[in-house]
């Protein structure tokens, strides 16, 4: 009779939860060698259940791999890709080729649809100012005093925060010049350019909505960041 109310007890827990017991590995295997040509149709089904439910769990590990794969790979390229933007940004010896880089190859080294180093200047006409400011160029975009913080925070009354990922509906002409309309996301990096100097902006744009969400990592942009922020700052030193 004790047997019985066992048995009853034990049937009425698997019935409650099923998964319990295909998802106990030990249990499932006792219960696979307990069956052979002479045992009952139950048992045989029950091992038919058993392996259509590993086939499932390999299926599904199967997935998780290739998704982890597909993830490292793209991390690997992406690291790769940021590397080589550092190697071509440090590549000129002068300054002159330093601008010529800015106005050119900058937005290709990083595959961007366009980039800006952005300084905040005295509020006067380009051409009242000096030769050297007018030489930069178009990779180069000069704003008034506080307008970086402004533009990175679009006005809020909150610190601009280092990095800044964000979709946009379109560009800014003064930021973005020519590709503004098509502009659909961009990374705002505020960078340092040291004692004496107004902070600087990197501007990273793209007409690809995705390219730069706000649930994106940071480290690379934040090391690229870091690299451009010195050379900057060595380049204002020596002019």
């Amino acid at each position: 009779m004790e047997n019985n109310d066992q048995l009853s007890e034990i049937r009425t827990r698997i019935l409650a939860d099923p998964d319990a017991l295909l998802n106990d590995q030990e249990v499932m295997r006792a219960l696979v060698s307990a069956s052979d040509p002479s045992a009952n149709n139950n048992v045989i089904d029950l091992k038919s259940v058993v392996l259509r439910r590993l086939e499932e769990r390999l299926d599904e590990m199967e997935g998780q791999k290739s998704t982890i794969l597909s993830a490292a790979y793209e991390n690997i390229s992406t690291t790769n890709q940021v590397h080589r933007a550092i190697l071509e940004v440090l590549g000129p010896n002068t300054f002159t080729g330093f601008l010529e880089f800015l106005r050119g190859p900058w937005a290709e080294s990083l595959q961007v649809s366009v980039a800006r180093l952005c300084l905040e200047a005295p509020a006067v006409p380009l051409t009242d100012m000096p030769p050297l400011q007018r030489e930069f160029g178009p990779g180069v975009v000069f704003l008034q005093r506080g307008e970086i913080d402004y533009y990175i925070t679009l006005g809020r009354d909150t610190a601009a925060r280092p990095i800044t990922l964000r979709q946009v509906k379109k560009g800014v002409p003064k930021i973005h010049g020519v590709h503004a309309e098509n502009i659909r996301s961009e990374a705002l990096l505020k960078i340092d350019l040291g004692p004496g100097n107004r902070p600087g902006m990197i501007m990273l744009g793209s007409d690809n909505p995705d390219q730069f969400v706000p649930n994106m990592g940071t480290d690379l942009l934040v090391f690229y960041g870091s690299v451009f922020e010195r050379l900057v700052q060595s380049w204002l030193a020596h002019e």
